[in-house]
């Protein structure tokens, strides 16, 4: 996370550089044994009170730079991821069922020309920004938060009729983050998401979509506690999407986005929603994380602390957890000069939840029957990088599911559990891949922080290539490209940002 340098001054932000959470909240693990500890005072009104003071009163100039700079990354890259993952299956019959049903044009589906309400179309655009799994990540709780704030500014500002500046959408996409990425922190603290079974993205994506409409909306504090009441009543998603390698899994941040913007409508229309949203006797904390939470996690810092700086940019279209196995097995083959042919095995090894999440069962993680199945296999990931030396949108398609090269170096591939690689601040385990040659050479690799991480990032050439890229693959020309990535990179000196959706468009 990131100091706001206007609160902290220099000598502050220099005792703190680089610690983020550290510093200014608890670890995840000493988080953990507090949790019951930090609960709400009993005369405290409830969370979800501070959060939205928090959402209404901060404006644009009390974000830091290093988060304003972020959040235009990361509205760059849900734009490119999106319109890349275009006509991607459930993108597909999103759209298709909006455009039946029809109703009034608010907002731009992104990749076309053709606009409906704004609920529906965050709906379809949310969808289409996770399907490719390819977006933002917050890696300590699992979180893809770019997928259910950026479409939900865009479409909100679209359907307002007015202009809204730059600055408002930045200032809404780092709110919504920011909370999001807290409510995922303060459940159940120290323990993964996904071994409880919650989709983290989905699940708090209804509360920061909510927000980051109320927030453009002007929607006043009651209102905005009702937003996110009502949003609560509809607040779902689960895991076992990704077992199956359903499609379900990339459409939940379009279900959570939908609501959130729909909760706000609702209550700017004087709908009343619960209003004890989090630690009511049967608010959120309790009915889904068993009273599990710190309310430090989710409120210290605020206003000072923002998730936004923490941001993950994916260098690959995969789970955020296959990545280091990807830049293990990149390192391994082009240091050693390895091909497919000098190849006895490879044993992929990770922590227990991310082996869960990625390496077994086996046998389905070696021959993905999907598109999703392939983007959570460490064996389909590490088997493409050791043939292309590289890792891309090509390889995830229902055609590259069947190259036999590949199957046949999947079956070389077995994966293990090493407890030593969980990291006890969260997030993806480290990984090690260890390659045993046909003439008895082994050689290993262990990644603590893959490509893409704030310790480890992308170059920005890399990153703008990448939005390029994506573009490209979803039929937009160069030149509406670069024009939309230079509208992205200095949107805060627009005085009008509709003009993204301008951009968004595809002829």
């Amino acid at each position: 996370m990131e100091i706001n340098r206007r609160s902290l001054g220099k000598a502050g932000l220099a005792g703190l550089a680089g610690m983020g959470l550290t510093s200014a909240l608890a670890q995840s693990k000493e988080a953990t044994g507090q949790a019951r500890m930090s609960q709400r005072p009993p005369d405290a009104p409830d969370a979800i009170v501070a959060l939205a003071d928090y959402c209404l009163s901060t404006q644009y100039a009390d974000l830091p730079d290093q988060v304003v700079e972020a959040t235009k990354n990361q509205i760059l890259d849900t734009l490119g991821v999106a319109i890349a993952g275009v006509n991607e299956g459930g993108v597909k019959e999103l759209r298709e069922l909006a455009l039946e049903m029809g109703g009034k044009p608010e907002a731009l589906l992104w990749g076309s020309r053709q606009r409906i309400p704004a609920h529906e179309a965050v709906k379809v655009n949310a969808t289409m920004s996770h399907a490719l799994d390819y977006d933002d990540m917050y890696d300590k709780s699992f979180m893809h938060p770019g997928v259910v704030t950026v479409p939900a500014a865009l479409a909100v500002a679209d359907m307002l009729g007015r202009q809204v500046s730059g600055k408002e959408i930045i200032t809404a996409v780092a709110l919504g983050v920011d909370i999001s990425c807290r409510l995922a922190d303060s459940s159940q603290p120290g323990v993964n998401g996904f071994k409880v079974g919650w989709h983290n993205t989905t699940l708090y994506g209804y509360f920061a979509s909510a927000f980051v409409a109320g927030k453009l909306m002007g929607l006043t504090r009651d209102q905005m506690v009702s937003a996110a009441g009502i949003a609560f009543h509809q607040a779902a998603g689960n895991a076992q999407a990704h077992v199956d390698g359903a499609l379900t899994k990339r459409m939940g941040p379009g279900f959570a986005s939908y609501t959130g913007v729909y909760s706000a409508r609702l209550a700017q229309k004087g709908v009343n929603g619960a209003h004890r949203v989090l630690e009511g006797v049967r608010g959120f904390y309790h009915q889904y994380h068993q009273n599990h939470y710190s309310r430090a996690l989710l409120l210290d810092g605020l206003g000072k602390v923002f998730a936004g700086s923490q941001l993950t940019f994916k260098p690959w279209p995969s789970c955020r957890g296959s990545h280091g196995a990807v830049d293990a097995a990149l390192g391994l083959f082009r240091e050693h000069k390895i091909s497919a042919a000098d190849v006895a095995s490879i044993t992929i090894y990770n922590g227990p939840d991310d082996f869960q999440l990625l390496g077994t069962p086996l046998e389905k993680k070696q021959k993905p029957a999907s598109t999703v199945e392939a983007q959570f296999s460490n064996p389909w990931v590490v088997a493409v990088a050791l043939l292309d030396q590289q890792v891309g949108l090509r390889h995830f398609t229902p055609e590259a599911l069947r190259r036999s090269d590949v199957l046949a170096v999947t079956q070389k591939i077995k994966t293990e559990i090493d407890t030593s690689l969980v990291k006890p601040e969260g997030g993806p385990s480290g990984t090690r891949v260890e390659v045993r040659l046909n003439n008895g050479k082994v050689y290993s690799k262990t990644v603590d922080f893959a490509r893409g991480a704030p310790r480890n990032p992308m170059s920005r050439d890399e990153f703008l290539q990448k939005f390029m890229d994506c573009t490209l693959a979803g039929g937009m020309k160069k030149a509406d490209a670069e024009r939309l990535m230079q509208q992205v990179l200095s949107l805060e000196s627009a005085a009008d940002a509709r003009a993204l959706m301008t951009g968004a468009a595809v002829s």
